[in-house]
């Protein structure tokens, strides 16, 4: 069989501080070590890797406390990093490759990083890559410390996510979670897609309206835009004429400008010359300047040279004094190395003849020491013999004395033994006794804790029934109020407003009318129309932000809006007697709704004069006593229920839409029945809750009592146990104390025979030979310290000789060296004294040449200072010819600047009237003055211009966009019909997979319980070497939900709840059930932390065999104390702590102890530690 799990590498993770790299080559491998050396952690790190995200699965309380800590000679780790290597040939996961590597690093800061085949991956992904195999996160292969008793304590539905993951039902349960998610969302899409059809029907109408009055605005305009143009080209024409005339007056200007300029150019031109002549005389100048300054720096350079070689020159001679000195002292030395040398060569042939001579005489001495402490070993041996005959002498003596007392004694023991064993009787029938009646009291609180227990079960699931819904509710109510406090059912410029608000253009509180009221649902229809349009009126807390907002919209053209600023509108109020006291009428529409109070003066504005009444009949009779009456002012409208509504004046509005609905409010009210309901399923949550938790203290509280009996029924079994094993100990002490009378009898007549047929030592003559002997030894053993003294200094004098002679060897080579050095750097010196003489011989010719250069330089230079002096005078004369000319041409610029200033002013004036042509008349040219002859007034009438102005004025703000939006709109409301039939599919669909996907789980569910069920009776019976056991559904009508219930009977006891076992038939259970799970469904890989603790020899043994058989079909590794666990196994890694860091210390068993005992495997992994270890 292939492994699946090759190689493990830890750095920094828990106790593993130092890199550690494991080599898997075994299909049953055991972990082994004493406690707290790190045994688990290595399987937490398997974990921890394979993407476990609880830390307490890990038995940390924070992500970051499972790296490394420190410790006294270590410091902690910054991150901690686990690497798996997989064998894939199978692809058994997911992967086409045939190793697959998982890795996965945390850091101090808390930051993780996760590799699938050096890819960065996700947690999802490793949950993804070992779905199904056993080993992803809840999963059965991997059992640590504590599950084994989990497995059997957990709650019945905690136990089915068990065999749910053997079954494959979690992947089952993960696309039926995302087609949840998916069919809530699509519903609540479909709501709001409704809801914005609705809207969008409501708004359609008023768009077409404003359609058709954009149509007329803008056939206006086009009118007005025509006589506009004819005004335009009559005055751009006229303007056009005026810029000719002037044009030709600036070019007469100008011309007399040139010949001015003209002018100046030829003076400057003059200025011009005489000022290049001045600068090629001063670049001359620098140029001689540069080079007298040069020829003097290098007369100084030269100068500086020369007294450098001069010193240098003097240095050397003295260096070339000291080298030759240093020669001769270093030849001096060379003769006194050379004499030590033949003196130390002379010392150590001395030394090496004394330590050859010494060395046989220290043999000598030690064979004769050897012979004397044998001959003493030899009469120790027989000293101490004689001692031991003389002791057993005594002691025999001694004991026949005690047998004689014993006899007298043993007949009153017997009898005091035979009425202890008579009460212990009596003791134990009652005892028996008490234990039936508390088995009896037992068995009925049980059966009442399990219906207890069920009942637990149906409230927990009733209590998560309304936690899902007050969850639903939730989501709801933030989608409505979301859409509430985005204008959704508001007119388009009340949307424009608040999205403003919202992306913070604008600042301040703006809320819709509709808004900020809550209706009724029955007074829904006549609030609405009472309000009318004013639903959209937006309520500000300040004049402030209602200026603000209508100069935003003004400049955005997004439309028009009524504002309430709470500072300055007054409520209108009738007076108390003013409502009519008759049958139908319900009130002031402005009492029988809700609002913040803070709205009051703006709801009082609104509603405040408005009569709500049960119908239309009532409606108008109300208006006829109104007018008679004096509560005609009072009111201004009268709303009946069903929306219509009724004037003082008596003009009535109603009827009816095919999809009536005012947005705002029904938005309003549906939010607030949202809450409601919302507050009803909170309420019946914590009624519920406070049920489940009264009912949980109660079966608690049950479960306390019963635990209670379990331990008195244990502790009356253990007492019946202990008096039966007090009897049978008494029974067993009387035939040992009539044993033990009668060997006594024959003892004493053994030992009397004895003491008559041993003769006696002579101990003083062994002890006079002793004496002897050892004076003896103690002389050759100073003689042989004396001689190994003597050698021990001859050779430690030939080894200082020996380091002497390579020392001065070294030194005269160096000297040699030093000597071939200075003769090498004479030589040199001679060289460089050579050169020097040659250079200083060049550097004098050089300063001779430099000389003669800075004379011929300094003459050139005064030559060019009288030329340039004389220059500069005549370049005065003509500066102030070129003055007297420019003062003549700034009159004449000063002239042209004001018919420039006429000019460009005209200018303005054409581009202005070419923009607003271009705006009129976008497609036409520009009119030319040679057209046609200016007439001497416009023939546009002014009259008929202003006429249109004001009608266009008349006509208001015109949202000449609405041709347009009304066809977005219409094209927007067929996309939505659209989209809903897409929706209502959707959720049929989703629907049906639902059903599909709830079939599928709980076919496969059963299958895998049924075979779990088998093969777990089997292998109960197997370990048990008898007994039954039975795997029992809570609810098989709904198996993906019901728990599962363990029932286990072993040999010789009738069936039991699983509690009242003992903790090695507990531990055995859970391993039965464990094995079915991986018969079932095998995993490629097994890990098992500790499960045998509990578990007997016997028991072991059968554990032991068992493994053997998964290792078949799995790669098991499993952490044992148990040295019969151990014995199976083909690769032992120990486990070994030193200063606080765990090491790993693998070890592969010979052939010859596998399988043969406790005793081997003890032994095998004594000798396999390291000698540190030890």
């Amino acid at each position: 069989m292939s492994l699946a799990l090759t190689r493990i590498r830890l750095h920094g993770f828990k106790t593993f501080a130092q890199r550690v790299e494991i080599e898997l080559g075994a299909s049953l491998t055991a972990v082994v070590g004493p406690n707290g050396c790190g045994k688990s952690n290595l399987v937490d790190a398997l974990v921890w890797a394979l993407g476990e995200a609880n830390v307490r699965t890990l038995r940390a309380q924070t992500p970051t406390e499972v790296l490394f800590s420190g410790s006294a000679a270590h410091k902690p780790l910054g991150l901690a990093e686990v690497s798996l290597w997989f064998n894939n040939e199978t692809r058994w996961l997911p992967l086409d490759a045939d190793e697959v590597q998982i890795t996965r690093r945390l850091y101090r800061s808390g930051e993780w990083e996760c590799w699938i085949n050096r890819a960065p991956a996700r947690l999802r992904d490793l949950a993804d890559l070992f779905a199904g195999t056993g080993l992803g996160r809840g999963g059965y292969a991997i059992v640590g410390q504590g599950d084994i008793d989990a497995l059997l304590t957990v709650p019945p539905d905690e136990r089915r996510r068990w065999l749910e993951e053997v079954a494959g039902v979690a992947l089952y349960r993960a696309r039926r979670k995302d087609a949840l998610r998916d069919l809530e969302s699509a519903r609540m899409h479909l709501t709001r897609v409704e809801d914005v059809l609705r809207e969008l029907e409501r708004q359609r109408e008023p768009m077409r309206r404003e359609a058709e009055r954009a149509l007329v605005y803008r056939e206006l305009q086009r009118q007005l835009a025509q006589l506009e143009r004819a005004s335009l080209r009559y005055e751009y024409r006229t303007l056009i004429q005026r810029a000719r005339e002037a044009h030709a007056e600036r070019d007469a200007l100008h011309a007399q400008i040139v010949q001015t300029e003209l002018a100046i150019a030829e003076q400057e031109a003059h200025a011009d010359a005489y000022g290049r002549d001045i600068a090629q005389l001063e670049s001359e100048m620098d140029t001689l300047r540069t080079v007298l300054q040069s020829q003097l720096t290098a007369e100084e350079r030269a100068l500086g040279e020369r007294n450098r070689l001069d010193e240098r020159e003097r240095a050397l001679a003295e260096l070339r004094q000291t080298l030759q000195e240093e020669a001769e002292s270093l030849r001096q030395q060379e003769q006194e190395r050379l004499a030590a040398l033949e003196a130390l060569e002379r010392e150590r042939q001395q030394v090496d003849a004394d330590a050859a001579r010494l060395a046989p005489e220290v043999q000598r001495a030690e064979a004769d020491a050897e012979q004397l402490r044998a001959r003493l070993r030899d009469i120790e041996r027989a000293y101490q013999a004689a001692l031991r005959q003389r002791a057993e002498h005594e002691q025999a003596r001694q004991q026949a004395e005690r047998l004689q007392q014993d006899a007298a004694q043993a007949q009153e023991q017997l009898r005091r033994l035979h009425a202890d064993a008579d009460a212990l009787q009596q003791t134990l029938t009652d005892a028996q006794a008490h234990e039936a009646a508390l088995q009896t009291q037992h068995d009925a609180l049980d059966a009442q804790q399990q219906a207890s227990e069920q009942s637990l079960q149906a409230m927990q699931r009733e209590a998560h029934r309304e936690q899902r819904t007050a969850e639903t509710l939730r989501a709801r109510v933030r989608a409505l109020d979301a859409s509430l406090h985005a204008g959704e059912g508001a007119s388009p410029a009340v949307r424009a407003l608040l999205h403003a608000v919202q992306r913070g253009d604008l600042q301040g509180e703006y809320l819709p009318v509709g808004a900020a009221l809550t209706v009724p649902d029955a007074y829904q229809a006549a609030i609405g129309a009472a309000l009318g349009g004013a639903v959209n009126d937006i309520l500000t807390p300040t004049e402030a932000e209602a200026r603000a907002a209508v100069e935003w919209l003004r400049t955005q053209r997004a439309g028009r809006l009524t504002f309430l600023p709470l500072d300055l509108v007054r409520p209108a109020d009738p007076p108390r007697d003013a409502v009519p006291r008759e049958a139908g009428v319900l009130g002031v529409a402005a009492d029988l709704v809700g609002y913040d109070p803070r709205f009051e003066p703006a709801v009082r504005h609104l509603l405040g004069r408005v009569l709500i009444v049960d119908a239309l009949e009532t409606a108008t009779r109300l208006v006829r006593q109104l007018r008679q009456g004096r509560g005609a002012s009072a009111f201004t409208r009268i709303a009946a229920l069903d929306g219509a509504v009724v004037q003082l004046s008596g003009a009535i509005t109603g009827g009816a839409h095919a999809n009536e609905r005012n947005s705002l409010l029904s938005l309003k009210a549906e939010l607030e029945r949202a809450r409601a309901d919302l507050q009803q399923a909170e309420t019946r949550l914590r009624h519920a809750e406070t049920a489940l938790d009264a009912h949980r203290a109660q079966h608690a509280e049950r479960q306390q009592t019963l635990e209670s009996l379990r331990r008195q029924l244990r502790e009356a079994s253990q007492q019946r146990a202990r008096l039966e094993s007090d009897l049978q100990q008494k029974r067993r002490e009387i035939q040992h104390h009539e044993t033990l009378l009668q060997r006594a009898q024959a003892q004493l007549a053994a030992l009397q025979a004895t003491l008559q047929a041993q003769p006696a030592t002579d101990l003083a003559a062994l002890e006079a030979e002793q004496e002897q002997l050892q004076r003896a030894l103690d002389a050759c053993m100073r003689a042989l310290a004396d001689g190994r003294a003597r050698l021990q200094h001859l050779q430690h004098r030939q080894r200082e000789l020996h380091r002497q002679q390579e020392a001065e060897t070294r030194a005269l080579e160096q000297l040699r060296q030093r000597q071939h050095s200075r003769a090498d750097r004479l030589n040199a010196l001679q060289q460089e004294q050579a050169q020097i003489a040659t250079q200083r011989a060049a550097i004098d010719a050089e300063l001779e040449r430099v000389r003669a250069q800075i004379q011929h330089a300094q003459a050139e230079l005064d030559a060019r200072r009288a030329e340039r002096q004389r220059l500069l005078e005549q370049s005065f004369a003509v500066n102030d010819r070129i003055r007297a000319l420019r003062i003549e041409l700034n009159q004449l610029a000063e002239r042209e600047r004001a018919l420039d200033l006429q000019h460009a002013r005209a200018e303005v004036r054409l581009t202005e009237l070419a923009e607003r042509w271009r705006q009129l008349a976008p497609d036409e040219p520009l009119p030319d003055a040679d057209d046609a002859p200016t007439p001497d007034k416009p023939p546009v009438a002014r009259a008929e211009l202003e006429r249109l102005r004001r009608a266009l004025a008349e006509m208001g703000e015109v949202n000449l966009a609405a041709a347009d939006e009304y066809a977005r709109l219409s094209e927007r409301f067929e996309h939505l019909e659209r989209q809903r039939s897409d929706l209502e599919q959707t959720c049929e669909r989703l629907l049906q997979q639902l059903r599909e996907i709830d079939a599928h789980a709980r076919e496969q569910f059963l299958q895998t319980f049924e075979a779990v069920r088998a093969v777990f009776q089997t292998r109960f019976q197997q370990l048990f070497e008898g007994g039954q056991a039975e795997l029992i559904l809570t609810d098989a009508s709904d198996p993906l939900s019901a728990g599962v219930l363990i029932e286990a009977q072993p040999p010789g006891k009738r069936r039991q709840r699983l509690e009242l076992l003992s903790g090695g038939e507990r531990a055995l259970t859970a391993i039965a059930l464990l094995f079915a799970f991986s018969t079932v469904k095998p995993s490629p890989l097994m890990v098992l932390d500790e499960v045998d603790a509990a578990l007997d020899g016997r028991n072991v043994q059968r554990f032991a065999d068992y493994l053997q058989q998964m290792a078949q079909q799995s790669q098991v590794l499993i952490v044992t104390h148990n040295p019969i666990t151990t014995a199976v196994a083909r690769q032992w890694l120990g486990v070994a702590m030193t200063g606080g860091v765990s090491r790993i210390v693998p070890y592969t068993p010979p052939e010859s102890l596998l399988g043969n005992g406790v005793d081997a495997a003890r032994a095998a992994i004594i000798d396999s530690r390291e000698p540190s270890a030890r």
